[in-house]
């Protein structure tokens, strides 16, 4: 699901009616153990203070093909160094740390993270589509 911000964002850049905020130029790929909003809200994502827990940037990305992008190798998070909860969604960001809320979606199954849990999304397994945030 996209956000509000982020097909604004899209939009106004696309069709040069605005450009502020400008598209960014990395992205990166966060969990969450709450469902984030269309309002740009993910107050799911697990704490970066001494978890193990960061955003990955994803730098791996296929050419979009009738309207879809898929990741073209794993992506890694670190092993967690706490419990992270049960992880039920992703996230993509444009920044690292703090930053908006672009789009995100379920998790096909969700994962307890326990110490000493990786969690790897597969090659083709993450695919981002653009889309109405009211469709």
């Amino acid at each position: 699901m996209n956000t509000t911000y982020f097909i604004n964002q899209i939009m106004g850049n696309v069709f040069h009616t605005q450009s502020s905020p400008a598209i960014a130029d990395k992205y990166y790929l966060g969990l969450s153990t709450t469902s984030p909003t269309v309002d740009g809200v993910c107050d799911g994502e697990p704490s970066t203070d001494g978890t193990g827990y960061e955003r990955i940037l994803l730098d791996s990305l296929s050419v979009p093909e009738n309207g879809l992008i898929k990741n073209t190798a794993a992506i890694n998070f670190n092993e967690s160094l706490t419990n992270w909860g049960s992880i039920s969604y992703y996230a993509v960001f444009d920044s690292k740390t703090g930053g908006n809320l672009l789009f995100f979606g379920d998790l096909d199954i969700s994962k307890t993270v326990e110490v000493g849990t990786t969690i790897t999304v597969k090659a083709g397994e993450l695919i981002i589509q653009l889309y109405s945030a009211g469709a």
